[in-house]
């Protein structure tokens, strides 16, 4: 039995979409009570969208993907310092990092659009140690 590459991506692909709805119906208590066509339609596009930021680690995703449940998906556009971090072939794992205080602190004060931005600095700035990546500054 031969499976293409295509069928692969497709196993892929849904191996980890399950493996996110797992999560977030776990940790995420209006995620488990919303509709499942309200789910399968968010997990496509916060998936997609995790993609075009440039995560590809499980944890990357699902730090995306929550972020995206709480904001909406497409949440990067609100700031254009965090739209050119997920453009900027920094390193994954610093990327995370600062969405993450960027998300946390547009959660906490949703109209200080400029103190979001000064979290998603701090965090990266904390960050620099561990590399600078493809983009060869930081």
């Amino acid at each position: 039995m031969r499976i293409s590459n295509e069928q692969f991506d497709l196993i892929l692909a849904d191996h980890w979409r399950q493996r996110v709805e797992r999560s977030l119906r776990k940790a995420v208590p209006e995620y488990a009570s919303a509709s499942q066509q309200l789910r399968d339609d968010f997990l496509t596009l916060a998936l997609d969208d995790a993609r075009d930021a440039g995560f590809v680690t499980e944890q990357g995703v699902a730090g995306y993907v929550l972020g995206a449940w709480y904001l909406e998906p497409g949440f990067e556009a609100r700031s254009p310092l965090l739209a050119a971090l997920f453009k900027s072939g920094i390193p994954e794992f610093r990327r995370l990092h600062a969405m993450n205080a960027w998300v946390g602190a547009t959660i906490a004060a949703p109209h200080d659009p400029a103190g979001a931005d000064d979290a998603l600095r701090k965090a990266f700035d904390m960050t620099h140690a561990w590399g600078r990546g493809a983009a060869g500054r930081a």
